[in-house]
């Protein structure tokens, strides 16, 4: 008996393309004489014979559908792929504290000199709070401000960056926000510090952060800041080498594959804490935000991970990897790499439309991605020719895709379209 794959008035045949390469040979021998033969039946019968000697994916696993959190709010995404794996009250409107420096170090990152020299100013470095101890009128390189105020979480660097950007710490605020709205693309965030020190009016939501850390995660820079765990600090009455404030970043409560994080705290914020860790090609961004404790800020951190890297897999589409339209009538070049995510036990199948619209299919055959080739793409119009890996003699005018190729461990398909006479047609099988 087939496993459950029918959906609508199609096959879809997902396998791993380990076992396309074990069984090659064997394959494209079965179907060379698939095409010889003539009578429709015996085609229908070999293919099944065939199929047979496929095996099938597993079916997909559910993964838990509640996680114990004790964080008010909390949301665990993949970082390549922006994907939501887990949430709770992300949209919840909420104090960030400390972890607004994420969004303050970006865009200094991105929009200033890092050699260029700050002047200190009397306001900076009286501010309260944790603190680099800098001093009025000293002159420190922005990049090494940048570096403290993620490492020790200085409010003194903060308000310090502020000013040397924008003038004034009121300006740098109306340069933030409207860098996040218009680059970061969130909307439920207004910040009126660059520090994160209590404001009724200084909000986000889980689901922000995440996307914050996400797009400055981008930047090599901010990576090697963020993932710093000590940074030698020599400042005109301190001389000192600073350690990060994240647990698990400075191996106080390890966690493999841990490559940054920040912390925060306020009163009114309780315990924050935004996390990065990469194990294999997988990439996730944890954020807790209202914990009771710290403790419990990476106790839910480690449980958000926990689950994400156990149920899930990044899967990727290389940049410059070939599409064809359903029609063959368009081939897309990729010009960047496309991701996205699936159960760690499905082997996803990629289907595009005839108007450029890819979608990544699960085993049930419903989409859990799509893109628009025609904005990440460069399209061609190939007047209905096939490619070259599918003889177009052998094709009737009812198949509907071809087998599209992915990286190895992950999966590849072809679609055939049924007939009330059976199986109407067969793609070749495309083993670069």
């Amino acid at each position: 008996m087939f496993p459950k794959l029918l959906r609508g008035n199609y096959f879809c045949i997902s396998l791993s393309i380990k076992h396309l390469y074990t069984f090659r040979f064997i394959l494209l021998w079965l179907y060379r004489i698939l095409l010889s033969l003539k009578e429709r039946h015996m085609k229908k019968f070999f293919f099944i014979f065939i199929l047979a000697l496929i095996p099938f994916a597993s079916t997909t696993v559910s993964a838990e559908s509640d996680l114990p959190l004790n964080s008010e709010a909390g949301i665990i995404i993949d970082a390549k792929s922006g994907n939501v794996l887990y949430e709770k009250n992300m949209k919840k409107s909420m104090y960030p504290a400390s972890l607004t420096k994420i969004a303050t170090a970006i865009y200094a990152i991105e929009h200033g000199d890092p050699n260029e020299l700050v002047t200190v100013s009397k306001k900076a470095a009286e501010a309260d709070g944790s603190s680099v101890f800098i001093e009025p009128g000293e002159e420190i390189e922005l990049s090494k401000l940048i570096a403290g105020m993620l490492i020790n979480s200085g409010n003194d660097a903060a308000i310090a960056i502020a000013e040397h950007m924008s003038g004034s710490e009121k300006l740098f605020m109306e340069d933030l926000n409207e860098f996040l709205r218009k680059e970061v693309n969130i909307s439920d965030t207004h910040f009126t510090n660059p520090h994160g020190l209590f404001d009724k009016d200084h909000v986000t939501t889980a689901s922000d952060l995440a996307k914050i850390t996400q797009y400055a995660m981008k930047n090599e820079t901010f990576r090697e800041y963020f993932g710093k765990k000590i940074l030698p600090w020599e400042v005109e009455t301190w001389d000192t080498t600073l350690v990060t404030h994240h647990k698990m970043l400075k191996g106080e409560l390890p966690y493999k594959g841990i490559t940054g994080g920040k912390t925060g705290f306020v009163s009114k914020s309780g315990y924050t804490l935004i996390s990065t860790a990469t194990r294999g090609e997988q990439d996730l961004i944890a954020v807790t935000l209202k914990a009771p404790s710290d403790k419990v800020a990476y106790s839910d951190t480690k449980l958000l991970f926990n689950y994400g890297f156990e149920n899930f897999k990044s899967g990727k589409i290389d940049k410059k990897s070939k599409l064809y339209s359903a029609d063959y009538s368009n081939t897309y070049t990729l010009n960047e790499d496309l991701y996205y995510t699936h159960s760690i036990s499905d082997q996803p199948s990629l289907k595009t439309s005839n108007d450029g619209i890819l979608s990544i299919m699960n085993q049930e055959g419903e989409a859990i991605e799509s893109f628009d080739l025609k904005t990440v793409a460069d399209v061609r119009n190939r007047n209905t020719v096939l490619p070259a890996s599918i003889k177009k003699e052998t094709i009737d005018d009812e198949l509907l895709n071809f087998m599209s190729h992915l990286k190895d461990g992950e999966a590849s398909s072809f679609l055939l379209k049924k007939s009330p006479h059976g199986i109407r047609s067969v793609a070749a099988l495309y083993i670069p």
